[in-house]
């Protein structure tokens, strides 16, 4: 029996991409095969071209953003259908069985292998926003029963106001509120998208200092007093391997808009901006799914902007709800007060540990059942 766990991730977003990565880094370290695969890395490069076209139109409005997800797509028609059978055909030699989903994407895959398999198929499909993002929502437009045969997991219970599991960022213990940086850190997810880049002056008028993501040189202007821009390098794909074979976190700098700057390889989270998080006050971004698991990994409270749909919605509530965030509004209106950060710092602090590591449930049901039902 192979119980080498592959992680299906989708480099739509980070917060698709991220949490697989520390999965796979996480069994690892435990002592599992664990192997990652990116969804885009199936798609021609004419489509991977028009996903990168996408991202620039989003990032220059939010509007054509939130526009997109209305639109109905189906995913299939993005696919290489050799590139498919190959995954299809090496999975099948190698008697794969043990999937985890995080995106939706991926379920037209699955659905083939499961046919063609030869071997029972066990798969969680994991969402890791408290409501179904867009590419689970396609997915149940053209398949309502898409679930059948699979183990949906929900990291989050928004009716009960709950965290149901959590994804460890391998970054130790949370730095209590005394000893951070008082810096806030301000960026748009792994797309740069969002209202964020409105707020740095209000911001910076309050007293704060900020860590800004930038997502191109052209973002960084001229030298402001206690304002750090980091980046991810802009020439990184999430489809792309690098030279050992492995998916990679983005190469990640401090940047100052010279254009020879150079992006140094992260073998841990911690080495990109989740170590300028876990330092910082709080975080101010759309409420991301991504965004809640560095959070809650980190200790470091949301000030949540505008959601990208209906999901990060939810997303926000939540985090509001549980003490671990304030809406951007309601924070302003308290005259953007450092006592309310510390408070929702506690919070997280305090509830720190409380909630069930799914990697680490994952393997113990891995090892004592032989496998997943």
């Amino acid at each position: 029996m192979n119980n080498t766990v592959t992680i299906l991730c989708s480099g739509f977003g980070l917060g698709f991409y991220v949490p697989g990565l520390l999965l796979e880094r996480k069994f690892t370290a435990m002592g599992l095969q664990a192997e990652v695969e990116v969804f885009e890395a199936l798609m021609p490069d004419h489509k991977k071209e028009q996903t990168d076209n996408s991202r620039r139109a989003y990032q220059q409005s939010f509007a054509v953003a939130l526009t997109s997800q209305k639109i109905p797509s189906d995913i299939r028609s993005s696919l290489d259908p050799a590139a498919v059978e190959h995954l299809l055909q090496q999975w099948k030699q190698e008697e794969r069985q043990h999937f985890i989903v995080l995106s939706g994407h991926w379920v037209h895959v699955m659905d083939q292998y499961r046919e063609l398999a030869g071997v029972s198929v066990y798969a969680d499909l994991l969402y890791i926003d408290a409501d179904l993002s867009p590419s689970w929502k396609n997915l149940r437009k053209l398949n309502p029963a898409y679930a059948e045969g699979y183990h949906e997991v929900s990291m989050y219970d928004p009716g009960k106001q709950e965290i149901l599991c959590s994804i460890d960022a391998g970054s130790g213990e949370a730095l209590p509120a005394a000893a951070r940086n008082g810096r806030l850190v301000v960026h748009g997810g792994g797309w740069g998208i969002g209202t964020f880049r409105e707020k740095f002056d209000a911001l910076e008028s309050a007293g704060y200092e900020l860590d800004i993501a930038a997502y191109s040189i052209e973002e960084i202007g001229g030298p402001v007093r206690g304002r750090r821009y980091y980046m991810n390098d802009p020439q990184w794909r999430t489809w792309t391997k690098d030279d050992s074979g492995q998916y990679t976190f983005p190469p990640f700098a401090e940047v100052t808009g010279n254009r020879t700057e150079r992006f140094t390889p992260c073998q841990s989270y911690g080495e990109g901006m989740y170590g300028v998080i876990r330092q910082a006050s709080a975080v101010i971004s759309k409420p991301g799914g991504g965004a809640l698991i560095d959070s809650l990994a980190s200790g470091t409270p949301l000030v949540l902007l505008d959601p990208f749909g209906p999901h990060e919605k939810i997303n926000s509530d939540l985090w509001v709800g549980l003490g671990y965030g304030i809406t951007y509004g309601e924070w302003a209106e308290s005259g953007y007060d450092d006592d309310v950060l510390r408070k929702l710092a506690n919070n997280l602090r305090a509830a720190r540990g409380q909630y069930p590591d799914y990697a680490a449930s994952y393997a113990e049901q891995l090892s004592t059942a032989g496998g997943r039902s």
